[in-house]
């Protein structure tokens, strides 16, 4: 059994979002799983079935609760595995509860997303309460978009809205269950560049430095809004307020959308 803390999405090799990868010789429960990955504190831990030669069976938990598909944590395992030995090939595959995706292990690793699904609108006005600011100050309706896991994407008009978010978190957990969303991820664009934050208190993470999953959501989102062609390749900046510099590309190829960067291995975990 090998465990590790592996930053993911580093800008210029800082920053990051830091996760769990354990590398199981023998298969753990489900309570197992939970209780290191709670242990361990990290918003998501992956724990790692060697399924056959460049395949995988992972599964992603929170320090509460399990879910399908965790962004950083993926870039985090193909980063170890690649650097570890276990993969061989530049394409590898992981068995997740969101399907089998394909993982590019290159100068970045980038992630293959399951299908985007664009769902609801939300209410302007209630989703601006929710997060301490005006209703003027949202760009569009915000929706809820899934590629992997379901968030609340919204557009805020600058990054000075970006930076005065205050989130109501007892609000935004209850908001998030009763919709069955991860959380809310909110951009910006200025000068050619995307910055986004990151709320999720329900599943016990109050703002992310760095995720995967959001920012293909997002990419979709803006695309559907015309903010972005198809063919582009988008960097996301995050985490700049948590002072954890964080680099998300988005990207998509023949109607699959990926998501990548660059990952750390910081050091060795006990068990």
């Amino acid at each position: 059994m090998e465990a590790y803390e592996v930053s993911a999405f580093t800008r210029e090799n800082e920053g990051g979002n830091l996760a769990g990868v354990v590398i199981m010789d023998n298969l753990l429960s489900e309570n197992e799983m939970q209780e290191i990955a709670t242990k361990f504190g990290y918003s998501e831990t992956a724990f790692v079935e060697i399924f056959e030669e460049n395949i995988f069976n992972v599964r992603f938990f929170t320090v509460t609760n399990e879910v399908d598909l965790c962004g950083h944590a993926t870039i985090a395992t193909f980063h170890l595995l690649k650097e570890k030995g276990y993969i061989t090939k530049k394409e590898a595959f992981q068995y997740t509860k969101a399907g089998k995706l394909k993982v590019i292990c290159d100068n970045n690793i980038l992630m293959e997303m399951s299908k985007p699904v664009v769902k609801n609108d939300l209410d302007k006005d209630q989703c601006a309460d929710l997060l301490s600011i005006n209703p003027d100050e949202i760009i569009n309706k915000p929706k809820i978009v899934e590629v992997g896991l379901p968030d609340a994407m919204v557009v805020v008009k600058d990054y000075q809205v970006l930076e005065k978010i205050k989130m109501k978190k007892d609000e935004v957990t209850k908001f998030s269950n009763d919709n069955e969303i991860t959380g809310f991820h909110v951009a910006t664009i200025e000068k050619g560049n995307y910055y986004v934050r990151n709320f999720a208190p329900a599943c016990g993470i109050d703002e992310e430095s760095a995720t995967g999953t959001a920012n293909g959501g997002m990419f979709v989102y803006l695309q559907s809004k015309g903010y972005i062609k198809g063919d582009e390749q988008i960097s996301f900046k995050q985490g700049d307020l948590m002072n954890l510099p964080s680099e998300i590309v988005v990207k998509q190829i023949d109607d699959i959308i990926w998501v990548g960067g660059k990952a750390t291995i910081i050091k060795e975990l006990s068990i």
